[in-house]
């Protein structure tokens, strides 16, 4: 079985130097943290590379990811087969899908500790920032690169599933997770009643009510999506004439209806009134993205999938922030997520679909 690194010490020159070929071409590895590490621990390696070493080329910086060091994370992790969802994406479904991602060198999970290490290339742009928000030309970027990992997967449930990390969804799964939001909804309402308006928190506990209700009404068929789709788990590289985004933390991945994704990392991106003005030409661009892959659908399923989806958001926001430890950055962005999607939520008009 390929070498698990459980520490940021395991991640030494010797074990660099061993997915690389072992003939001693890496002589020293300096890491440091990236990220608030609040699911797993990323690290940037800057590696002192042997340059006489002929035939091997090594990257001079690398991204590892490793087992989160609170044991709380790694317990929910293991619960949510956050690390086993990663690890699968890199192993079965990198190279089906077209959505950009950072290229892995080496991937290995123990199965059933769900201890875990990735270690891939350091791709060259600026994180997106949750609590700033984003500007339009990266939602569009974003927008488009969401249909290059919808559109390979689209209605291939059968075909993909994989018991191990990626089931087949559960009749039952939606009840179950309705009854993990209203348990959690009590300890977010309590963590936010100071800082969320009255409006937000009665929208979550609407959602609570109808979770169930809204997931029966989505219409297009399933693909793979993303699940966590917002501007924290992605890197934006710029130039005057283009933007491209390159999705990152595959933890969350799972069979869904594609416009959620778009709908949760628009909704939970862009600035409210920036949103407004684009929403819709940012749906149209992902309907054609997906067209031009091949995708038949038409632009009032897609819509209507994108209205239930603006739920997604306020989901997350309540139910991570339950789940993950508390931070006083991570506290904040759930927050600004909860307030951006339920105003989504009410400009979308989700609540006629329920019946009010």
């Amino acid at each position: 079985m390929p070498r698990i690194a459980l520490t940021v010490a395991d991640v030494d020159a010797a074990f660099i130097d061993e997915i690389f070929g072992g003939r001693g071409a890496v002589r020293g590895v300096s890491a440091t943290k990236v990220g608030t590490g609040q699911v797993a621990l990323s690290l940037k390696l800057v590696l002192d590379v042997d340059s006489s070493c002929d035939g091997i080329e090594i990257p001079s910086t690398l991204v590892a990811k490793i087992p989160s060091p609170d044991a709380e994370s790694r317990a929910a992790a293991r619960m949510h087969l956050t690390y086993h969802k990663e690890v699968g994406f890199y192993t079965d479904l990198a190279d089906l899908v077209t959505v950009p991602h950072p290229r892995h060198h080496h991937v290995a999970i123990d199965a059933d500790s769900g201890d875990f290490t990735l270690v891939m290339d350091h791709v060259a742009g600026e994180v997106g920032d949750q609590i700033r928000g984003c500007s339009i030309g990266d939602a569009a970027a974003f927008a488009v690169a969401a249909a290059g990992l919808h559109a390979p997967t689209w209605d291939r449930v059968e075909e993909l599933a994989n018991p191990q990390w990626l089931p087949k969804p559960d009749p039952g799964g939606v009840v179950m997770r309705s009854q993990i939001f209203a348990m959690l909804l009590t300890g977010f309402q309590e963590r936010y009643v100071e800082r969320l308006d009255a409006t937000t928190r009665e929208i979550a506990e609407w959602l609570g009510a109808n979770l169930v209700a809204l997931t029966d009404s989505y219409r297009l068929p399933l693909c793979v999506v993303h699940g966590d789709y917002r501007i924290d788990n992605m890197l934006f590289n710029r130039s005057q004439d283009s933007v491209t985004a390159t999705i990152l933390d595959w933890q969350t991945v799972s069979f869904g209806r594609g416009p959620t994704d778009v709908a949760y990392g628009i909704g939970s991106g862009l600035l409210t009134d920036d949103r407004r003005r684009v929403e819709t030409d940012l749906i149209d661009r992902y309907t054609a993205a997906l067209r031009s892959s091949g995708v038949s659908c038409s632009d009032e399923d897609v819509r209507w999938d994108y209205r239930i989806g603006t739920m997604s958001g306020l989901a997350m926001a309540v139910i991570a922030s339950q789940v993950v430890t508390s931070t006083e950055r991570g506290d904040e962005m759930f927050a600004v997520m909860a307030e951006r999607h339920a105003q989504q939520m009410i400009d979308n008009d989700i609540f006629s679909i329920v019946g009010g």
